[in-house]
C-alpha cells in the first residue's frame, strides 16, 4: 500500500473528531436502560450479561479477555448482576475455583430487551449511514485498526 501524505491540519481534525466521538460514547456508557419491573441496568451490567448471553464467555477471566478489563472490575459487574438476580453461578466442579456463569430467567428476559434494542439501534445505524459505498466502510475499518494499532504502542511504552 502506499504511503499517503496526510496535513497537520487534517491529522488535528482527526484527532478532535476521534476525541469527540470517544467523549460522547463515555457519555453513553454512563445511561442506564430501563428493562421493565420499575429496574435499570447500566451499560456496564448490559455488556457482561450480552457477552454471557451471546456465548462470548462464561466465565470471569474470558469475559475479562473479551474487554480487556481486569478480572477484578469484571467480577465487580458479575457480582452485581448475581445480587440483583440477572445471573446464576456454578462451581465448575467440586475442586475448581472456577465459577461459570449464566443468565437467570429474569437474566435472560433482560438479555431479550438488550438484543431488540441493539437490532433496533443498528437498523437506525445503518438508515443513517445510507448507501455509504462499500469501500468506504472497508477503508474506514483500515483506519480505525491502523488508529488502535498506534494507540497500542503507546499504552505499551507506559508499562
Amino acid at each position: 500500500m502506499d504511503e499517503i501524505e496526510i496535513s497537520h491540519e487534517k491529522t488535528l481534525q482527526m484527532m478532535f473528531m476521534f476525541i469527540r466521538i470517544t467523549k460522547k460514547f463515555s457519555e453513553l456508557e454512563k445511561f442506564s436502560m430501563d428493562i421493565g419491573d420499575d429496574e435499570r441496568l447500566y451499560p456496564s451490567e448490559l455488556h457482561i450479561l450480552d457477552a454471557i448471553g451471546n456465548n462470548y464467555g462464561n466465565n470471569v477471566t474470558d469475559i475479562s479477555k473479551k474487554f480487556q478489563i481486569t478480572k477484578g472490575a469484571v467480577s465487580q459487574v458479575v457480582n452485581k448482576l448475581f445480587e440483583k438476580g440477572y445471573l446464576k453461578k456454578e462451581r465448575k466442579n467440586d475442586y475448581s475455583n472456577e465459577i461459570t456463569l449464566s443468565p437467570s430467567e429474569k437474566g435472560w428476559k433482560a438479555f431479550k430487551l438488550l438484543d431488540e434494542m441493539h437490532k433496533k439501534m443498528e437498523d437506525e445505524f445503518f438508515k443513517h449511514l445510507g448507501s455509504v459505498e462499500s469501500e468506504k466502510v472497508d477503508n474506514f475499518m483500515e483506519i480505525m485498526t491502523r488508529i488502535e494499532e498506534f494507540i497500542d504502542t503507546f499504552l505499551r511504552q507506559k508499562q
